[in-house]
Order: structure tokens, then sequence, then C-alpha cells
């Protein structure tokens, strides 16, 4: 994934929330927490685990961590 930080943890009250004006719209709108910007779409899990982060990274075509560092021998 080159230079991007493709997880980030931010604070609906954190001011880099208005970076993300989707995550921005979905937390004034009151949307259910966690809110999760999956490529151009809101997500609201229920809950958020490795196996849930790999299941959309692999929805936009990204290979899954485990299968990954296998790869690279890691």
């Amino acid at each position: 994934m080159g230079e991007e930080r493709p997880l980030r943890y931010l604070d609906v009250d954190d001011t880099e929330l208005e970076d993300y004006p989707l995550l921005a719209q979905a937390a004034r709108a009151g949307g259910r927490i966690p809110l999760v910007l999956v490529g151009g779409e809101v997500k609201s899990p229920s809950g958020i685990s490795i196996y849930w982060v790999e299941e959309q990274l692999r929805s936009l075509g990204v290979e899954p961590f485990a299968v990954a560092a296998a790869e690279r021998g890691s």
C-alpha cells in the first residue's frame, strides 16, 4: 500500500475527522459508533476485529495481512 496509511483511528471530536467528509457527516448525523470508512462507504459494524478489517480490505482488492506477510516470509 506504499506510503498510504489504510487504518487510522479518530475520535468523533478530533479535528482531523474533517479530513474524512463522509465520516464527519455520518458523525454529525448521529451515526452509530463505530463509524468506519471503507473505500467510499461509511460502515457501522457492531464490533471490529482483525477478521472484519481483513474482509473489508479484501472487498477493496487488498491482500489480507496474514497472506501478504506469509508471502514476504515474515
